[in-house]
């Protein structure tokens, strides 16, 4: 029997787009991301922040959670269903569906780190509420800083940014509503 690993997410945009017939300027201007930064995605360089993959798949007429999956193997470690970005690492909890516009997701955020360039904007609603450690959500230029426990519900077509001021990596529980 041989264990075939799921097509990356990197790949999958890809074939997806190439389906599509779109070029990588047509699908990184529709989707708010430069050429370079689309091409490291499909290369597999780079993963992409769940904003980014929710705007390309919007980008595409695909469902908002087609490239969001819960890795229900359990074979599989934690870690290896974790994905990273940058500046954060997160992991799918509910499985994406057609007719679904709720996702959640657990983001941790290590000790005094924040997002660097420009923030993310994607339709709908964000609720954060921080499980351990403490946030800061710059939402259009004010920040609001949550500790443990605390919450925050902003339109996340507004430009925005998470970071962890504190000395201690944070958990939070990111549950997006895309209409």
């Amino acid at each position: 029997m041989v264990d075939h690993e799921p097509e990356s997410v990197g790949l999958q945009i890809r074939s997806a787009r190439k389906r599509m017939g779109l070029g990588v300027k047509e699908l990184s201007e529709k989707a708010g991301c430069s050429e370079e930064y689309l091409e490291w995605v499909e290369e597999g360089q780079v993963q992409p922040p769940v904003a980014l993959l929710i705007s390309i798949a919007k980008a595409m007429k695909m469902n908002s959670g087609s490239f969001l999956h819960v890795d229900q193997t359990v074979s599989r470690r934690q870690e290896e269903a974790e994905k990273r970005t940058e500046h954060y690492s997160y992991s799918t909890l509910t499985q994406p569906e057609e007719t679904s516009h709720l996702m959640a997701f657990s983001i941790k955020i290590p000790p005094r780190s924040a997002h660097t360039g420009v923030g993310y904007r994607h339709e709908g609603e964000e609720f954060v509420y921080v499980l351990t450690g403490e946030a800061e959500i710059t939402v259009e230029g004010k920040k609001t800083r949550l500790s443990q426990k605390e919450s925050l519900r902003f339109n996340s077509n507004l430009d925005h940014h998470l970071s962890n001021p504190g000395n201690k990596e944070s958990e939070l529980l990111v549950i997006l509503y895309v209409p």
